[in-house]
């Protein structure tokens, strides 16, 4: 999977509740808020972490059925080996869950494109034992994350621990939108929210934390 990002700070939590007024405004759908704990460990060749995440919210939206019939004909239709590479969002419709994804970006200043591959994890907490032994924990990211769609594109409305608040728009690109109609929503979403207004974050999280920005 392949996803156009950006990542903007916001000046406080009225920022972040002007950045969702605006989206609600622009018709961005309302999918679900959770609580995520990313663990990241010391890869050499990738991003490597496990994600831990608690819903907040009582029950599933009418968005989570449809993400979850559209998903269940993409397993359906998908090779093999293709079957768990799916957005990490769309696996948070159950009460709380995990994954580990793996991902490579291209940093910039501005919008940047992340691959990424996931895959649903049962066990959690001896795959993170396992991990924390095997290759060592680089840092650890725990966030409330508000969770918008507009379009073919996430809208995450971030409370960080340690670092503030945050918006991201993750933009994916797949079989039913072309690259040059991705940046066009993806663009149109910056102005539609304002978000030129905000500074523009071109690291994760966990390089914020860790201290691994240039």
């Amino acid at each position: 999977m392949q996803n156009l990002e950006l990542k903007v700070r916001c000046l406080g939590a009225t920022t972040l509740q002007q950045v969702e007024a605006l989206a609600c405004s622009a018709g961005a759908a309302y999918v679900r808020t959770v609580q995520q704990r990313d663990t990241y460990f010391l890869a050499t060749h990738t991003r490597l972490k496990l994600r831990e995440w608690w819903r907040e919210d009582d029950a599933a939206t009418s968005t989570d059925v449809v993400e979850a019939a559209m998903e269940q004909m993409e397993q359906t239709t998908s090779r093999p080996d293709q079957g768990q590479e799916v957005a990490e969002g769309s696996h948070e419709r159950s009460r709380e869950g995990a994954l580990l994804i793996s991902s490579r970006r291209q940093e910039r200043a501005g919008a940047c494109t992340c691959e990424y591959l996931v895959y649903p994890v049962s066990e959690p907490a001896v795959l993170r034992a396992l991990l924390s032994a095997a290759l060592g924990v680089l840092v650890v990211v725990e966030k409330r994350r508000r969770f918008y769609r507009y379009g073919h594109t996430r809208i995450h409305l971030d409370e960080v621990k340690d670092l503030g608040s945050f918006v991201e728009l993750e933009t994916v690109i797949d079989e039913e939108i072309s690259p040059g109609e991705a940046s066009a929503e993806h663009s149109a979403l910056i102005s539609l929210l304002e978000l030129d207004r905000l500074p523009v974050v071109p690291y994760s999280y966990s390089d914020l934390l860790s201290g691994h920005c240039d």
